[in-house]
């Protein structure tokens, strides 16, 4: 069958920004309706609708993403997508950073299995690694997380104040990365005590923390 380019953003957005070095790839979906395990705090906070409602064309493109990523030719789409960009001269032995829904999250096991077998698909590429903020741990964990997991996939768990007990469980168990946020005082205290690293970054390509694995625990203000 022929290959399809699947609609990954490479214009990156206000904090991924593409240098000399490092190159962004975003994949979205529609935000909430894709996350089954979205908090009261993650719906009221979103910006991902904010941005679905202050322009038109957005929301359209995300329901298409969705729509392909229940075919069964997802994973060969989506790998002939990146393998075609990274040969490309504009990313010819970059750094590439992929953000995997930077709106939307991992709304079923099979969705899940399908990110990690792209993953796997790049392992032996050191120039890509793959980013996920998630609270659909639970997928991951089904699909085996932890036990021949792909080395340049990072899933951090996405933890607030109103994160459910077992999600929060979970990451310790599983030793999920994390990222969270706390008001300025106990960010402060945290990142004092070494608990945490801060992340207080306006350029992810110049900062990477998220995207490396020696940083395991990342907090920010809570905005």
């Amino acid at each position: 069958t022929k290959m399809k380019i699947l609609n990954v953003n490479t214009n990156g957005n206000k904090k991924l920004v593409n240098t000399s070095s490092i190159r962004f790839m975003i994949w979205n979906l529609p935000a909430e309706k894709t996350c089954p395990f979205a908090t009261e705090h993650c719906k009221k906070f979103c910006y991902a609708k904010k941005a679905e409602r202050l322009y038109p064309q957005v929301l359209p493109c995300r329901e298409k993403n969705l729509e392909e990523s229940k075919t069964g030719d997802f994973v060969e789409n989506m790998v002939y997508t990146i393998q075609k960009k990274i040969n490309s001269k504009a990313y010819k032995g970059k750094k590439v950073y992929f953000r995997i829904h930077e709106s939307g999250d991992f709304y079923n096991k099979e969705y899940t299995q399908k990110w990690i077998d792209i993953a796997k698909h790049f392992e032996d590429n050191e120039n890509i690694v793959f980013l996920a903020y998630t609270k659909s741990l639970a997928y991951f964990i089904q699909c085996g997380y932890g036990k021949d997991f792909p080395n340049n996939f990072i899933v951090r768990s996405s933890i607030w104040d109103d994160t459910k007990p077992e999600s929060v469980r979970d990451t310790a168990i599983y030793n999920f990365p994390i990222y969270t946020a706390f008001d300025g005082d106990t960010l402060e205290k945290e990142i004092a005590s070494g608990n945490y690293s801060k992340c207080d970054c306006k350029d992810c390509a110049e900062c990477g923390k998220c995207y490396s694995k020696t940083e395991h625990k990342i907090a920010c203000a809570i905005h």
